[in-house]
């Protein structure tokens, strides 16, 4: 963690600064790296610093009792009831869990297809240039490294332990921070970013438009945000996926995981033959996820079995968000995404 990060935290609780207490510091270059620490906030809440990364969640110390049993001579009381975990856990522990599985059997780092998946909607790297951007939900870190190389600072945050692999592939970018942390109570000052940058990542969470909300709140006056959300699918397909959804929820990871792997050759026929053959096209879109890279058709097919939460939305539901949060220059393009810019003014402003 960069020194230069604390000018954008704020604990979630009071919202008021932290202090930083430091543990271990390694030097990169001229560039000091905060390894071990922990952040204190006036209303007596603090969080630990594991492997340079925040962790400013509820159960942040269960995730890391390396952290915890390694420096328990030099920590408060933990300021989070059993209760408190409990519900934090019982809503949102299966999703850290699943997703920091996915991210961290999977990491690859495949620069041209990452800069496209970032530029979709009709982005460029023009967009991001100079930008303050919270990448929300950045999982193992790729879209974070895409937009630093746009000329971007990034702050990318993730509920998993994903961010592990998020800081070690972004560990050489001067601008680049990661954070654990939740969507729904992001530790930051409200209006500090130019871009928040969410793709593929809302449809996941237990209320998707509450986590919208929310993110609308961290944009600055004329900044932009730009997510991307499941399409709601025909009857049928959604009719299957959920029948298939019920039993693979059951499955331990692993055994999904590799079970997934049944895509491949479906994948391989797809290309083949079967795109080419209407209704058995359709039938095969419906149960895997397809594309010319076999690895990528394997892991988005696991992606689309394991998480607790998948919510599908139309379109103008997403758009209807945006307006109702009062952002204008709603840009949407099918199964692309949508963005909109918060006002340099706000509505009451404008009609007085």
């Amino acid at each position: 963690m960069k020194r230069r990060l604390m000018e954008f935290l704020t604990c979630p609780r009071c919202q008021g600064e932290f202090e930083l207490e430091v543990f271990e510091a390694s030097t990169e270059g001229v560039t000091e790296e905060i390894e071990e620490g922990l952040l204190r906030s006036s209303c007596g809440t603090w969080y630990p610093i594991v492997q340079g990364i925040p962790v400013i969640l509820p159960n942040a110390l269960d995730i890391y009792g390396e952290f915890a049993q390694k420096h328990a001579g030099r920590l408060p009381q933990w300021e989070f009831s059993d209760d408190e975990v409990r519900r934090f856990e019982k809503e949102k522990k299966k999703t850290q869990d699943s997703f920091g599985f996915e991210w961290t059997v999977y990491s690859s780092v495949r620069d041209e297809r990452d800069r496209g998946y970032a530029l979709e909607g009709g982005l460029t790297p023009e967009f991001f240039k100079d930008k303050l951007v919270l990448d929300a939900g950045c999982g193992y870190g790729r879209h974070s490294r895409v937009v630093h190389e746009f000329g971007a600072e990034v702050v990318g945050i993730d509920l998993s332990v994903a961010v592990l692999n998020a800081r070690r592939i972004t560990s050489d970018l001067p601008n680049a921070h990661i954070v654990q942390a939740d969507l729904f109570d992001p530790p930051f000052r409200k209006g500090s970013f130019d871009i928040v940058f969410s793709w593929g990542v809302l449809h996941h969470t237990p209320d998707p438009r509450r986590a919208f909300e929310v993110l609308t709140e961290f944009i600055r006056a004329g900044g932009d945000i730009s997510v991307k959300i499941y399409r709601r699918k025909p009857t049928s397909a959604a009719c299957l996926e959920s029948a298939i959804r019920a039993f693979t929820l059951k499955m331990p990871l692993k055994l999904l995981y590799d079970l997934s792997y049944m895509a491949v050759p479906v994948n391989w026929f797809y290309w083949k033959i079967g795109r080419m053959i209407p209704g058995l096209r359709e039938a095969i879109l419906g149960v895997v996820k397809v594309d010319r890279n076999w690895r990528i058709a394997h892991i988005d097919t696991f992606d689309w079995y394991h998480p607790q939460y998948q919510f599908h939305f139309p379109m103008e539901e997403v758009e209807s968000w945006f307006r109702e949060c009062g952002l204008v220059d709603i840009v949407a393009a099918q199964s692309l995404g949508v963005r909109g810019r918060k006002p340099e003014m706000c509505p009451e402003q404008i009609e007085s």
